[in-house]
């Protein structure tokens, strides 16, 4: 109500869904409600200047995988099921938005549904913890502005305009879709177009490589025909094509109860306990909490969506990178990776602009990171739950040079990240959702204000490449991308990278002078120019592999 705008109206295109997924008992009131705030949202924030019409893009292609002789179902982890029970602010459906320099939305339309032919899940609909290839469909909508173009920079806070999310609740009652589209156009032919899926499903690494196979198949390219099965009597090759996930792989990484306690020893010094106090207090407070916050969050209220974003040209970053690396003969290999001087570089400049002088400067530097290869999984193996936290922590911040915090975090990184120890800590916390006790384990990894007096908390998107639709005559160019994930997010931008910065790290500012103050910082401390070896210039290929070892 109190954001709506008198100048804005939208005409939705009829939109069926099948409720039969849905129990009719205690919950229906609660669905009622959430029902009438999205009718009032549709209502009071429309444009007029804007007409929307939407229609569901079903799984279709003229070639592909064989027609499945039966009803295909699989469960999902309950890793990945605690997706559906936290907020929207939680990345639990989030965005991907593209700048368009033009766009097709016939060239669009019809590759989505090649692209859901090759994953036809994401078409289907989650019924509790197991998805189910119901071909129900993906809802895409096509907007028509009367602006001149689009933003230039798509803000965070445009994603309430030009994304369509989704209540992740609904979508564990089969109520709303896995995926959504949204198109926006303007009157130049630019245009916004935005990905939301649930994060049940698609993690990052997954969500990337669907837009990766949409546009490739944008562009006109054809079959992968090495995923899909070609004899009718290969059952189960159809449904590990339909489902583009390697559940036996999955089931084997899965701990007995006994590795899972071993694991809890190693890596946490303690056992788990089965359904903790922790768990079922936060399980009982999440589903009266999440939609009142999501009510909030949607309307921009909460400030997630706000977030500072700070730009670094490939040029500044090969002058970080080098003013990071150690000089012969000290201490370490010599070398760091560009993430890793990138890292050292955001601490400890915001740390020297609002910790006092006599501060521990204690650091506690928490990493997302894919643990698929560690696994036995490929980059193409649908997973909502591929991630994993890794944390590093040193004291004496402000004591240290910038050199001498790129080389700890390198040093430490080393072992922390390697594939025995991301295999151990993936099945640690998938283990322990299954005893009801994820959150025990994830919440060591998190970091604590009592422990630390700087931490920061990083998603490192920035090696994605941007999905090419095509030219103009297909699906159209992207220029720039921007998200809603979390924490600390680096992406991808022209001749360099963008950083949004989570309230983690800025936590440390106790106003809005010294936070001005910090951001500044960032961008005045940039080491000058120098006469920088080829050899430190940043490769934007160098963050795949910013943990492993100079050499691996």
């Amino acid at each position: 109500w109190f954001c709506s705008r008198s100048d804005e109206n939208a005409i939705a295109g009829s939109v069926s869904y099948n409720c039969s997924f849905a129990s009719v008992d205690c919950r229906l009131p609660a669905m009622a409600f959430s029902l009438c705030v999205q009718g009032l949202q549709e209502w009071f924030c429309s444009r007029s200047d804007e007409h929307a019409t939407t229609h569901m893009v079903f799984p279709t292609a003229s070639e592909g995988p064989v027609p499945l002789r039966e009803a295909v179902e699989e469960p999902l982890l309950n890793y990945e099921c605690m997706f559906m029970k936290t907020p929207l602010a939680n990345s639990s459906y989030p965005a991907l938005a593209f700048r368009l320099r033009h766009a097709n939305p016939g060239t669009l339309k019809s590759s989505l549904a090649a692209a859901l032919a090759e994953h036809p899940f994401l078409a289907g609909r989650i019924r509790g913890k197991t998805v189910a290839l119901t071909a129900d469909g993906v809802p895409f909508t096509v907007v028509s502005s009367k602006e001149p173009s689009a933003p230039e920079l798509v803000r965070e806070l445009d994603l309430l305009r030009f994304a369509d999310f989704r209540s992740p609740r609904h979508v564990k009652r089969g109520l709303e879709p896995l995926l959504t589209v949204k198109l926006t156009r303007f009157a130049d032919g630019s245009a916004v177009l935005v990905m939301c899926r649930s994060h049940a499903l698609l993690d990052g690494t997954s969500g990337w490589a669907f837009l990766h196979d949409w546009a490739r198949l944008a562009r006109g390219g054809g079959w992968r025909s090495s995923r899909h099965p070609s004899r009718e009597d290969d059952v189960e090759g159809q449904k590990a094509s339909a489902t583009g996930r390697n559940s036996e792989a999955l089931r084997a990484a899965l701990p007995d109860e006994k590795c899972l306690q071993e694991l809890s020893q190693e890596l946490l010094g303690k056992r788990l306990v089965a359904n903790s106090w922790k768990t079922l207090a936060i399980s009982a407070v999440f589903p009266v909490v999440a939609p009142v916050y999501d009510f909030l969050w949607l309307r921009g209220i909460t400030g997630e969506l706000d977030r500072p974003r700070v730009y670094f040209s490939n040029d500044e970053l090969a002058r970080i990178k080098s003013a990071a690396t150690p000089e012969a003969g000290s201490s370490g290999d010599g070398w760091v990776s560009t993430q890793e001087a990138l890292t050292a570089y955001l601490l400890l400049t915001i740390g020297r602009a609002v910790l006092p002088p006599a501060s521990r400067g204690r650091v506690a530097a928490v990493f997302l990171l894919d643990a698929r290869k560690a696994i036995g999984l490929g980059p193409q193996d649908l997973l909502g739950s591929g991630l994993v936290f890794v944390k590093v922590s040193f004291d004496g911040l402000l004591q240290m040079t910038l050199a001498e915090v790129a080389t700890v975090l390198h040093e430490r990184c080393k072992t922390g990240t390697s594939a025995e120890t991301l295999s151990k800590r993936w099945r640690l916390v998938a283990g322990a959702a299954d005893i009801g006790s994820e959150f025990d384990a994830m919440m060591d990894a998190m970091p604590k204000r009592r422990e630390h007096d700087i931490s920061l908390m990083l998603n490192n998107q920035s090696k994605r490449q941007l999905p090419d639709f095509g030219s103009d005559a297909s699906g159209g160019q992207v220029q720039g991308v921007v998200s809603n994930v979390g924490p600390t997010l680096w992406l991808p931008a022209e001749d360099g990278i963008q950083v949004l910065l989570d309230p983690t790290i800025l936590r440390v500012t106790k106003s809005r002078k010294t936070r001005r103050t910090a951001l500044a910082a960032l961008r005045s401390e940039i080491p000058v120019a120098t006469s920088i070896d080829t050899k430190q210039c940043a490769d934007p290929t160098e963050f795949s592999e910013s943990f492993a070892p100079r050499g691996a």
